[in-house]
């Protein structure tokens, strides 16, 4: 078949058929529940420092459940039917369509799940068989010129993910895959899918159209500095939780923060990190679902949501330990220097500092466990006793950051004895010491 025989006709004009069933409803009717159905949503902004802010376009404000509701205020009969017209205004209003013709030839452009190459409103709209839009070709109109919108952003190839499918016996692990892929249907002999993102902004914005993910839960994703966090919505549920990557070496190393964010929707769960490289914690889970054997082959997208965090969460261990190894050995250099070391000093306040900060996700990270443990809408209550024993290890490693917190202060004050018997020895003279 040639393309021009793909390709989908020119909508009517305004003053074509659609429009022309006078009793339907009339100009100035849709004119007034349009202004008041398509006032733009207004979402709950968090707060977050002027560098960090994420704030997605107001079309986001779209999500399924939305769309509905704009659907059935416009709909003032009740027929479960809007003109071709009405379907435009709606989208223009929020920048995803600028005329008519962007709608058809969107259709044209954008992926589809079906086998014949075009998904149900295309084949509709190509065979003119309806003149007005059902409430779920409504939906699908906008969800596509949304993915449009984003691929016209990206300017570039399509972004890449990796998918894993899996079932109680066979596994497809696929990297580099393109993101379209992680729309098509799961093989019937596949349980559970999970979409890796890595790095990649557009792929997650791509995947929260197809996945219907709330637009917050998208900012909450991108904003680097997101706290721990767990929340419900209408589509999925989301967790946010921090990963914690050792840099330098272990005389001086650093620690920096990066959170993960697990979205689980149905039997699919999607994860997002900032990272472009396949993390440690991500590379675990996938050992233990290349055996056939594991109990995670057998449960579904919970148990798997599980998993991902309790990988991500053992990150934090060695993290700390890397710090108190360097507080050991900073010591040591003080001592022998007579506590006049300045690196050694610098070293040490960088280390309180990695430590404080890592504190400071460990608190809000406890509560979202605890949340976890008391509801099991996200992670089911038979993983209960698995996330209690993550609680604990974000316990001990409270513990373990008080104690070299308590070892950086008694060196601190071990550093300021020395020096008051200098002075003493010396007359009160002054004494060269650690800046």
């Amino acid at each position: 078949m040639s393309s021009s025989e793909n390709a989908l006709p020119t909508p009517p004009t305004p003053h074509g058929p659609l429009l022309a069933p006078s009793h339907h409803r009339t100009s100035s009717t849709l004119q007034r529940h349009l202004e008041t159905a398509l006032a733009p949503a207004t979402l709950n902004k968090r707060s977050a420092s002027v560098t960090d802010q994420i704030e997605l376009e107001e079309w986001w404000s779209l999500t399924p459940e939305r769309l509905r509701r704009i659907f059935k205020e416009v709909d003032v009969d009740n027929d479960g039917r809007l003109p071709f017209a009405c379907l435009v205004d709606s989208l223009r209003r929020y920048d995803l369509a600028a005329q008519e013709q962007d709608v058809t030839d969107t259709l044209t452009k954008l992926r589809s799940p079906s086998s014949d190459g075009e998904d149900d409103f295309a084949r509709a709209w190509r065979r003119k068989s309806t003149t007005e839009v059902t409430e779920d070709e409504f939906l699908a109109a906008a969800k596509q010129l949304m993915v449009a919108k984003v691929f016209a952003a990206a300017r570039r190839k399509k972004p890449l993910v990796s998918l894993v499918d899996f079932g109680l016996d066979d596994i497809d692990i696929g990297d580099d895959v393109e993101v379209t892929k992680a729309w098509l249907a799961r093989p019937s002999t596949k349980r559970t899918r999970w979409v890796e993102i890595r790095g990649d902004e557009t792929a997650l914005r791509l995947l929260g159209i197809e996945y219907a993910l709330h637009p917050l839960a998208l900012e909450d994703a991108l904003r680097p500095s997101q706290r721990p966090k767990e929340e419900r919505y209408e589509t999925h549920a989301q967790i946010v939780v921090p990963r914690f990557v050792v840099h330098g070496d272990a005389l001086a190393p650093q620690v920096a923060t990066e959170n993960v964010s697990i979205f689980v929707a149905g039997e699919s769960l999607v994860t997002y990190a900032a990272s472009t490289q396949a993390p440690a914690w991500s590379r675990r889970v996938r050992a233990e679902l290349a055996c056939s054997f594991t109990k995670l082959r057998e449960e579904g997208s919970n148990f798997l949501a599980y998993r991902v965090l309790d990988a991500v969460l053992d990150s934090g261990a060695p993290a700390v330990a890397a710090l108190r190894g360097s507080i050991a050995r900073q010591r040591d250099i003080l001592r022998r220097s007579k506590y006049s070391s300045n690196d050694a000093g610098a070293t040490l306040q960088r280390i309180k500092c990695d430590l404080e900060q890592i504190l400071r996700l460990l608190r809000p990270l406890a509560r979202v466990l605890m949340t976890l443990v008391q509801d099991d809408d996200v992670v089911d209550h038979r993983y209960n006793s698995y996330i209690e024993d993550a609680g604990e290890n974000v316990a001990e490693l409270e513990d373990d950051i008080a104690a070299a917190l308590s070892d950086i202060e008694r060196l601190a004050e071990e550093s300021e004895l020395y020096f008051q018997r200098s002075r003493e020895l010396c007359g009160n003279q002054p004494v060269r010491r650690m800046r």
